[in-house]
């Protein structure tokens, strides 16, 4: 039996399902993307911030002596999870044939599990237990963005990918620039800082569920998920996707420039530029909030523009040129204030085109309609390894000279990223 709602509500719920699914079926309307923004928000910055900050300086705390070594460990290994859960989370999305639909119940599980890696690691006074709880944590967030980005291709028409797709990106901007607060707010509470954002990830992830009423479950014939269908879920064969395949190319040398800056910029700046621990939380306050900020304008600005001339490709380049002009400015910098000006270019306005475009520019390319979740998991390696691959390869460029050779480390991102430009000239499926 369906309850009818009362007549003092029945007004409102219409009003809240008009927004949600206009008239106009091919489109989505305010509420959804407002909602849905919301809940990226919230998943973004239970993850961005611990791997960006929160993660680093428990590491000074429980092992000072070894903090870079520590970090490239747990970063690294942190990373390498995400890697293989992301595709993972995504194919068992893909196939689930549940009543509530394919895509709500792994936002759940996703968020459930985050939470219990985020306790943890709140918890956590040796490094590895540190490593435990950041392992659990990075599994279950990425069955959680797996489904999560799939919600685009699956509810929102092409025309209105690149805005939708950017939020994804300002989303990500907003959880750091937020998330920073928590820092400042809760300086010596690990448990806050690492604890706030995920309750922040909860709430909206499950106002997103809630919405999702469309959310259907698979069908067609079950085949069996063995080992090799496994493996297949981290491979694009690029002669049957050229397309896909050279942009997820594309998409990981630029993200290997993004991932130099972001992994080690707080060491950068103790080493290299000089701040004291005194006034290292400022300078990373003031870093952070500026970058956020400019990509939170940058991110939805150019997911506009991408919509409106129907082209991804030159903002694209623009980014990758970007993020090496700036890691240029890192690389000369003697002082926070240019080292933030350089920091800006990449984290804020780089990223921040990149952001407002790949989700976009990936659903474009995308092979098959029915792998969705299994293929954006693919995209998000592309995103994710190099933050796992930096950490392993840096201390190698790190130790070439004798001492900590940021430089080198630096100067290789940059060119790694102006790499990806003659391979977007090969794709033939966007402009």
């Amino acid at each position: 039996m369906t309850a009818t709602p009362p007549e003092s509500e029945a007004p409102l719920i219409a009003t809240f399902e008009s927004q949600a699914h206009p008239a106009d079926p091919h489109r989505v309307g305010p509420l959804f993307i407002a909602i849905y923004a919301l809940a990226m928000f919230g998943i973004w910055m239970a993850i961005n911030l611990p791997a960006t900050v929160t993660v680093a300086l428990r590491i000074s705390q429980i092992d000072p002596a070894n903090k870079t070594t520590t970090y490239s460990i747990v970063a690294g290994v942190g990373t390498l999870v995400a890697v293989l859960a992301n595709p993972f989370f995504g194919r068992l999305s893909d196939r689930t044939r549940s009543r509530f639909g394919r895509r709500r119940p792994w936002i759940v599980v996703g968020l459930a599990g985050t939470a219990v890696g985020a306790a943890i690691i709140g918890m956590s006074t040796t490094v590895g237990l540190l490593i435990v709880g950041w392992v659990v944590m990075q599994a279950f967030i990425n069955a959680c963005i797996a489904a999560t980005l799939a919600v685009v291709a699956d509810f929102v028409p092409e025309s209105q990918q690149g805005v939708v797709g950017a939020l994804s990106g300002t989303a990500s901007a907003a959880s750091t620039v937020i998330g920073i607060f928590f820092i400042q707010a809760f300086p010596t509470s690990i448990l806050a800082q690492i604890g706030l954002p995920v309750v922040a990830a909860i709430v909206f992830g499950l106002a997103l569920v809630a919405l999702l009423k469309g959310d259907k479950p698979a069908t067609g014939p079950r085949s069996p998920f063995s080992i090799k269908q496994f493996l297949g879920s981290f491979y694009v064969n690029p002669r049957k996707a050229p397309d896909f395949a050279w942009f997820l190319l594309a998409f990981f040398l630029v993200n290997l420039g993004y991932g130099v800056v972001s992994t080690y910029s707080v060491y950068y700046l103790q080493d290299q530029i000089g701040v004291s621990d005194a006034d290292l939380p400022g300078v990373l306050f003031v870093t952070l909030l500026l970058g956020g900020v400019v990509s939170l304008v940058v991110a939805p600005l150019a997911g506009w523009i991408s919509d409106k001339t129907g082209r991804r490709k030159p903002l694209f380049i623009l980014s990758a040129v970007l993020m090496a002009a700036g890691i240029g400015v890192i690389v000369v910098a003697h002082d926070p204030v240019t080292f933030i000006v350089g920091q800006t270019l990449t984290a804020g306005v780089a990223a921040g085109i990149i952001f407002g475009i790949y989700i976009a520019f990936a659903v474009a390319t995308l092979p098959n309609s029915a792998t969705v979740a299994r293929d954006l998991g693919i995209v998000n390696i592309a995103f994710t390894l190099p933050f796992s691959i930096v950490p392993f390869a840096a201390p190698v460029l790190l130790s070439i000279g004798g001492g900590t050779n940021y430089v080198l480390l630096y100067a290789v991102g940059g060119v790694l990223s102006l790499a990806c430009i003659p391979i977007l000239f090969r794709i033939r499926a966007t402009r």
